[in-house]
């Protein structure tokens, strides 16, 4: 809480907090007349501290140089950011969502001051950004930072009504590649890994026999043999996955050790992914990333349906645009090169009504036989 202190005949706001044992402090004057007027202001101090505890600057109206001294106070960018971040809070948009955003917003702060009036806020700061930015960040991660500023700018113009104009803003081109993902040579060289445990190989078979989202398991439960997920997508609601009777062990388990070692939805991913990319190593696929896995069960549903809506429904994508990359392969020849339907574990047959799975002979696993079919839900 904002104290008032009075020193020499004149008033000022004083600030303290402190964050790992460090002390901070900010000291403001009032500029006050009187213990009225002083207690007035201490009132807007307070209004505010949550901004100065983020040491965020706060162009209170009295202090602004040369500014007349109405009771009109000077709504900054900072605040109008706190206050968007809120109004997402109240919508039900998840704590994570909202930290991105907000690391969004530390970006632009590092090009343009904090202070500056929200209703400034136009084209030119978008420039300042992108300027500054292009040589730092990947045009991918430029494009996402601007579609948080444009649901932003939105804001200030539709609810807010600060900005007079919307603001357009471009995506950078970004050079379109072909997905990456595992040839069934790959699964095969995995199975034949004598030191990894059964059970990295029947999570990984899991994920990409189902697509899932790595975090996914985190926030979920299995009912009369669904799987109940609370999904990652912006919607935030449940999506239901059918199992096959060998999938509940491995989810089951994956819940076990994630109670077993107290894991947080971070810790989890990592625990997983950093044990996937030593196995990329060892098989030589230095290129391959956990969500690689996700990407080989899209590439492999394409294949066996042609159907890209059908794809962007079964991997609960808010749009079929982001699920067009899976349909645009440079070469389709040798995308079925690389899935044999005799040899790849979750290539269905070409009716795509009944999935084959094959292990490579000799190989290990704690889930049940591959060669059984069963039936995708």
């Amino acid at each position: 809480m904002a104290t008032l202190r009075k020193i020499k005949g004149n008033y000022y706001a004083r600030v303290r907090w402190s964050i790992n044992h460090k002390q901070y402090e900010r000291i403001y004057p009032l500029l006050a007349e009187d213990d009225g007027q002083a207690d007035l202001r201490l009132g807007e101090v307070e209004e505010k501290e949550h901004l100065i505890k983020q040491e965020i600057e706060i162009a209170f109206w009295w202090l602004i140089e040369n500014g007349e001294r109405t009771h009109q106070v000077i709504y900054t960018l900072a605040e109008a950011v706190e206050e968007f971040l809120q109004h997402l809070s109240r919508y039900g948009r998840k704590q994570s969502t909202i930290e991105i955003r907000r690391q969004t917003f530390k970006n632009v702060f590092a090009v343009i001051s904090p202070t500056t009036p929200a209703e400034s806020f136009d084209n030119s700061c978008i420039n300042k950004f992108i300027d500054h930015y292009q040589k730092i960040l990947t045009p991918n991660g430029i494009n996402m930072r601007l579609a948080h500023l444009k649901t932003f700018s939105n804001w200030l113009y539709d609810d807010k009504e600060i900005i007079t104009k919307r603001i357009k803003m471009k995506k950078m081109k970004v050079k379109q590649k072909d997905p990456t993902y595992l040839t069934a040579d790959d699964i095969h060289n995995i199975w034949a890994l004598d030191w990894l445990d059964d059970h990295y190989k029947d999570v990984f078979r899991f994920y990409w026999e189902t697509g899932v989202r790595l975090r996914e398991p985190y926030n979920s439960y299995i009912k009369n043999g669904s799987w109940l997920i609370n999904t990652e997508n912006k919607s935030g609601k449940t999506k239901r996955v059918k199992l096959q009777p060998h999938h509940i062990p491995i989810v089951e388990e994956i819940q076990k050790r994630l109670e077993k070692g107290n894991a947080t939805q971070e810790t989890f991913g990592k625990y997983y992914s950093t044990k996937f990319k030593e196995v990329a190593r060892a098989i030589g696929r230095d290129d391959l990333h956990f969500h690689n896995l996700r990407d080989t069960f899209a590439i492999i549903r394409y294949l066996q349906t042609r159907d890209i809506y059908e794809v962007c429904k079964e991997l609960n994508h808010s749009s079929v645009t982001i699920t067009e990359k899976y349909a645009n392969f440079t070469s389709f020849e040798e995308l079925e090169e690389d899935f044999p339907g005799d040899d790849f574990p979750v290539l269905v047959d070409r009716d795509f009504k009944k999935c084959r799975m094959v292990a490579p002979e000799g190989a290990k696993t704690s889930s049940p036989p591959m060669g059984s079919e069963y039936v995708i839900g």
